[in-house]
């Protein structure tokens, strides 16, 4: 896996500020509004799919 590429950087990045943010609504606002943040998370498999058939694809 090539941290280079940018699809992989926006996986991730994606993936982390969205656990956070989910983390943070749930203790600070409420536990049902952080429910909001998790149909992000699809996406972010998508950007980490789409990353991977950059760097791997068929031959």
């Amino acid at each position: 896996m090539n941290l280079q590429n940018p699809y992989y950087k926006i996986a991730l990045s994606g993936v982390v500020l969205c656990l956070l943010l989910q983390v943070v609504l749930f203790f600070a606002v409420d536990p049902y509004l952080a429910s909001v943040v998790s149909p992000f998370y699809p996406i972010w498999i998508i950007f980490f799919v789409v990353g991977w058939r950059k760097e791997h694809p068929r031959r």
